[in-house]
């Protein structure tokens, strides 16, 4: 008796010990499967990312950016490293490490270089078809200059720009014209002081019939002459409406890689982004965009030095500085960005290159400004 009592006793130690493993298994499987249906919560809104996308007007009402939202870009003051992420998050699962392609509306105000530009000339306005030493229509403008640059203006790389000044004639502009206090007159910008010229000054004038002015000489005669006779007190500026006009005008062309086109305050950007997987919890995962702003020097950064101007590279041989000192690469790379790419303080910039070191190439550099001293960024 005691033999098979000892029996039932030591069976059931077996199924107690045996049961101990089996609820930590099934414990571990309840973890799993919350876990696992966590994951598929997290995952079900999303998409698999693909190699490459593009935003839609509806992906940028994502943003909780109001400017982004309204405007469908992103801008100097609403960075796609600040703001384009938060859109993807919303959208796109990966693998950890996988690039994505996303390609953005950015805002910039293309750099008027007049300075630098190139003037058209009588025999340009004739070669691209033009009876008149100006154009009448800014589509015709643009498309005939842009097919004229292809001809005149060769570009190595993608990214150069040329600004080009032309004459646009129109007819009943408002113009703005100043009086000095000698009885000499000027043309000068809009001036939201500007007394209108009214019927009665028309009419004393001498241009009373058609209320305007014929061309900008007669209004600047006209109307220093209204002046002086009738002493108004100088100086003055008149806001007069001209009936023809030769007004010079500037657009900023850039080369595509292929042909040179009108650089648009918003253009489209492309920059890979970059998906860190949370294996631990996947809601954590993120996408990532490197915080530089990207520039490529073109045409008008590199004339700013007597040492790039001529070939549109750096010589790093040596010889013609910045030559092989790296310090003074930073230092002239950041010269061109304050002429004319307005940095901002603490803000990176990663910048694309040409050099001459034997051979061409293009290389980058990561900079900042501090304290109103360019560095490079290890």
């Amino acid at each position: 008796m005691k033999k098979i009592l000892f029996i039932i006793i030591a069976g059931l130690a077996i199924l107690i010990n045996a049961c101990t493993p089996m609820a930590d298994i099934n414990d571990e499987i309840d973890i799993a499967l919350e876990a696992a249906n966590k994951d598929a919560q997290f995952l079900k809104d999303l998409q698999v990312a693909p190699e490459a996308y593009t935003l839609t007007d509806e992906d940028y009402e994502l943003s909780s950016n109001s400017s982004v939202a309204n405007y469908k870009n992103f801008s100097a003051s609403a960075l796609p490293k600040d703001f384009l992420p938060e859109i993807l998050n919303q959208k796109f699962s990966g693998e950890d490490a996988q690039a994505m392609m996303v390609t953005y509306n950015y805002y910039s105000k293309p750099f008027v270089d007049k300075d630098n530009a190139y003037g058209l000339s009588n025999t340009d306005y004739e070669s691209m078809g033009q009876t008149y030493h100006n154009f009448s229509d800014a589509d015709v403008a643009k498309a005939l200059i842009a097919k004229l640059l292809d001809r005149i203006i060769y570009a190595e790389d993608a990214g150069a720009e040329k600004t080009v000044e032309y004459t646009m004639y129109s007819t009943y502009e408002d113009r703005y014209i100043k009086i000095n206090e000698d009885g000499t007159s000027e043309e000068v910008s809009y001036d939201a002081n500007a007394v209108e010229v009214s019927d009665d000054i028309y009419e004393a004038t001498g241009n009373g019939k058609y209320k305007n002015f014929y061309a900008i000489s007669d209004a600047l005669e006209d109307l220093a002459k209204y002046a002086v006779d009738s002493a108004v007190t100088l100086p003055v500026t008149y806001s007069a409406l001209v009936y023809k006009n030769y007004l010079p005008e500037f657009l900023v062309f850039y080369y595509n890689g292929t042909n040179w086109e009108v650089k648009q305050s918003v253009m489209a950007v492309s920059e890979p982004l970059n998906y860190a997987l949370n294996s631990d919890d996947i809601s954590l995962s993120y996408w990532w965009a490197d915080p530089a702003i990207k520039i490529t020097l073109g045409g008008d950064d590199y004339a700013i030095y007597s040492e790039t101007s001529k070939y549109g590279n750096f010589d790093l041989r040596g010889s013609v500085p910045p030559g092989t000192d790296r310090d003074k690469l930073v230092e002239m790379i950041g010269g061109m960005l304050d002429a004319n790419h307005s940095p901002v303080e603490g803000q990176q910039y990663l910048v694309s290159y040409a050099y001459y070191d034997g051979s061409n190439g293009v290389a980058t550099i990561r900079i900042i400004k501090e304290n109103g001293t360019w560095s490079e960024v290890e």
